[in-house]
């Protein structure tokens, strides 16, 4: 399979696939780069120490409380200084443009524009939902929306990633004989955001993103973490269906 060029017009080298990895799906182990990539864990390693090294990549540190028995496999995750070289939707101007419309608008011009600048997302989202449905001849679950939206999003330069996530629930203790529940809910999660100093200084950017996620998935969803507050990706929490187990 003939590899993708990058945008100079070559094709990626190892490192430079290793790190879109790492910006979309980490914090990730080499074990796991060495599987998605066909490599052996050594080699990915070899390459690691060298990202590590020149502080492209950075490893991800578990709470404690977060931790299991043993010792949990180290991953990695981009360095804060990786994600100021990442290719943006901005420059040096965008932000001093900011900062005046601040000055002269208050927070409520901030706010309008955060709301204009996804404004776009729900029609194009629907555009893609009803072209996918329309050749499929069959309606999308809600994960199937979700992936479109990080489709999307990846192409806006968000490097987002849908994670699943199955949750068991204890049937009522006064239903005997009732069905255990899972709740299927899923993280978005953005492994690059391309206004990130601009959202640093001025979270009307997260809120109106997160808002307008939630008017897509149809349900409230909650924004756990973000690039902007140093996390090592934004993480978007979705509720998507309650089911039961078999």
């Amino acid at each position: 399979m003939t590899e993708p060029e990058n945008e100079h017009g070559a094709t990626p080298t190892t490192r430079e696939r290793l790190v879109e990895a790492i910006s979309a799906h980490g914090p990730i182990t080499a074990r796991a780069l060495a599987e998605r990539f066909g490599l052996t864990s050594a080699a990915v390693r070899r390459h690691l120490t060298v990202l590590e090294a020149e502080g492209v990549i950075a490893e991800h540190v578990v709470p404690v409380a977060q931790r299991g028995r043993g010792r949990p496999s180290k991953s990695f995750v981009l360095s804060a200084s990786a994600h100021e070289h990442l290719p943006g939707g901005y420059d040096e101007i965008a932000i001093l443009a900011m900062q005046e419309l601040a000055r002269v608008g208050g927070e409520e011009a901030v706010e309008r524009l955060a709301a204009e600048r996804v404004a776009d997302w729900e029609d194009e989202l629907d555009a893609r939902v009803t072209a996918t449905e329309q050749a499929a001849g069959d309606e999308l679950t809600p994960v199937d929306r979700l992936e479109l939206l990080s489709e999307l999003l990846t192409e806006r330069g968000y490097a987002t990633t849908v994670r699943p996530l199955s949750v068991p629930l204890p049937a009522p203790a006064r239903q005997e004989g009732s069905a255990a529940r899972t709740l299927v809910t899923a993280q978005l999660c953005h492994g690059h955001c391309p206004v990130l100093d601009i959202a640093a200084e001025h979270p009307q950017l997260c809120e109106a993103e997160t808002r307008v996620i939630s008017r897509i998935i149809g349900a409230p969803v909650q924004r756990l973490a973000t690039l902007a507050q140093g996390a090592h990706a934004c993480t978007t929490h979705i509720p998507l269906t309650e089911g039961r187990t078999p």
